[in-house]
């Protein structure tokens, strides 16, 4: 019996080699991800439905709770995990730099995607999302997947101790986009275009460019076809390249503006202390939300979905999607935990509809998904994940060509206006912090 067990010693050894650790460390870690993810939104859903059931029968009561309720959530991470503040994006390129091949990281970089952190980025949104902050979930569950492949990466070099920690951290990203949009393309792209931009960033604009170009050529020859069939949606018309440029132009502006703002926190004049600024945050919020019936509060998931399902143009003001981009900076600039995907997807979303609306082009759900794409582009600069997100979410990839030519101009003007990229100057912020 002694002798048989050296043998068997071996064999494990073979067996659990590093390719062997790897692939069972990714399948783990993704499978978690997906189920992590699901139970964050559902647990996001249900807050979210829980507080405008409240609102709609306590309307002022709400709203006056709105300046305590944020001062909880941002209490909650200056005193449990000070990394869990904001989309939490940041503090991922913030891990994936600090990590070594090896493994090796410093002891500032692990709390960045460790499960504390995590853990109170769940509980702080879910508070915010309770107070009528309007954050969303995406930003936040990249920094839960990156955190749970974090783990699962350390944990693993035990028995691998030449397992890439930074590539676990890339992996979670990705899988952290993909999970919380049901976008898989879309999280590919992320962790190209954002996550590890390096040399891609020099060439991807001119990508874009020769990509437009080249189909608007191909479609002025032979129409707007399928390579194998025909589309299930009839054909927008001529008008959707002026509108597409028209809406990609002014989301570029305001979507420039928007990334200074958050960039760049004095531009808001808010307290300097954290306290005073989340009870100020909160009163704008609650005000906001006061006066637009409670439009502005949550990620906007809900009035996209319906503007996206309706028959007719939606009945809101056109003022709506700058009411929505005050109440986002002020949620994300109190301190709490919260992203700004879906609230930026909301944003670009009213814009498109109003554009429609005034220049009275009745294409107002066509506009919508190019105010997405565009608003987006602007705002986080990473125009190619803009486009394949809303194609993949809406399933109308016969509008890419439209899509592309409003990121393109959106993230130009966007990076005119704020010349570094958002969540790259806020992880430089994060560290000096």
């Amino acid at each position: 019996m002694p002798s048989v067990l050296p043998a068997l010693a071996q064999r494990w050894a073979r067996l659990v080699n590093r390719g062997t650790v790897e692939h069972a460390a990714l399948w783990l870690g993704g499978i978690l991800v997906g189920l992590v993810a699901v139970g964050y939104a559902k647990a996001v859903e249900h807050a979210q439905r829980w507080y405008f059931a409240a609102f709609e029968a306590h309307p002022w009561l709400v709203a006056a709770a709105a300046p305590l309720v944020f001062l909880v959530a941002v209490a909650l991470v200056r005193r449990l995990a000070p990394d869990a503040k904001g989309s939490g994006i940041p503090q991922v390129l913030l891990a994936i730099d600090a990590a070594e091949p090896t493994g090796a990281e410093s002891a500032r970089a692990e709390p960045l995607t460790s499960l504390r952190t995590a853990a109170v980025k769940v509980a702080s949104s879910l508070v915010g999302i309770l107070g009528g902050a309007a954050i969303g979930r995406e930003g936040p569950t990249v920094q839960i997947a990156a955190s749970v492949f974090g783990w699962i990466g350390r944990s693993s070099r035990r028995w691998a101790r030449t397992v890439d920690l930074r590539s676990f951290l890339v992996a979670g990203a990705a899988a952290g986009v993909a999970a919380a949009f049901n976008t898989p393309l879309a999280g590919i792209a992320f962790a190209i275009e954002e996550i590890v931009a390096g040399t891609f960033d020099l060439f991807k604009r001119r990508v874009l460019l020769a990509v437009i170009l080249a189909g608007i050529t191909a479609q002025i020859l032979v129409g707007n076809y399928l390579y194998f069939g025909h589309p299930a949606v009839a054909d927008p018309g001529s008008r959707i390249i002026p509108e597409a440029i028209l809406i990609g132009v002014l989301a570029g502006l305001a979507g420039g503006a928007f990334a200074r703002l958050l960039a760049i926190p004095g531009l808001a004049r808010l307290p300097e202390r954290w306290w005073p600024r989340a009870l100020v945050c909160g009163a704008v919020c609650g005000g906001l939300i006061l006066l637009t019936d409670g439009a502005t509060a949550g990620s906007g998931y809900e009035i996209t979905e319906a503007t996206l399902l309706a028959a007719a143009p939606p009945d809101v003001s056109p003022l709506l999607p700058l009411g929505k981009l005050v109440a986002t900076a002020m949620s994300y600039l109190s301190g709490m935990a919260g992203g700004i995907f879906s609230p930026t997807l909301s944003i670009g979303a009213g814009l498109g509809v109003a554009v429609d609306s005034l220049a009275n082009l009745g294409q107002f759900k066509i506009a919508a998904m190019i105010g997405m794409v565009a608003f987006f582009a602007a705002t986080v600069q990473a125009p190619l994940t803009a486009v394949i997100i809303v194609a993949e979410m809406t399933n109308e990839r016969h509008l890419i060509l439209p899509f592309m030519i409003a990121a393109l101009l959106a993230h130009g003007i966007g990076r005119w206006l704020m010349p570094v990229p958002l969540y790259q100057l806020l992880a430089r912020r994060h560290l000096e912090a």
